[in-house]
């Protein structure tokens, strides 16, 4: 009776993102808004009354939505298609609900390589909003380059404290 009386809720495959050890706090709370939508973009912005420029703040032909600027803008398309190709993983990149069922269940498991790269993950996402704020709030530029080079020292010195992530680390020795 009593195991009858305990709700059962259903499982939640974020959770295994979530929870991973390796992502950083900061990278992982960006990560938790943006799962749930809740990065203030300009179509919520707008939404809201208040007027921003509404072109995209990297490719600049769109109109900034969530959907767009998580992986449909051809430059955070790029970024994450270039650090997959870093990573080992041959794959098209599509929208932001598939990424995230794809990076879940990497998640999941504990393979050095899969842990790297729900790390790699979350630090995207992370920059990719840290970017964009820099753009429309302080003017600043973009670049692809600087960009990788600070995911893959990120992951670099955060590795040196995983044993499992060593031999992945080995492969991982150019910048992406």
């Amino acid at each position: 009776m009593y195991l009858k009386l305990i709700p059962e809720f259903c499982k939640v495959d974020l959770k295994s993102l979530m929870l991973h050890t390796s992502i950083h706090p900061r990278h992982r709370f960006t990560i938790w808004l943006a799962a749930q939508q809740r990065l203030s973009t300009v179509d919520v912005l707008l939404k809201f009354g208040i007027h921003v420029p509404t072109g995209c703040a990297f490719c600049g032909h769109s109109l900034e939505s969530f959907n767009h600027l998580f992986f449909e803008c051809s430059i955070t398309k790029n970024l994450w298609s270039r650090l997959c190709f870093w990573l080992g993983h041959r794959r098209n990149i599509a929208d932001w609900e598939a990424e995230m069922d794809w990076i879940c269940k990497k998640a999941k498991s504990w393979k050095g390589i899969n842990a790297i790269t729900s790390c790699v993950f979350a630090s995207t996402i992370a920059l990719v909003w840290r970017e964009r704020n820099k753009i429309r709030f302080e003017k600043g530029k973009y670049d692809e380059n600087q960009v990788c080079r600070e995911i893959a020292l990120h992951i670099h010195i955060r590795g040196k404290k995983y044993n499992k992530w060593k031999g992945a680390l080995q492969h991982l020795d150019r910048i992406p």
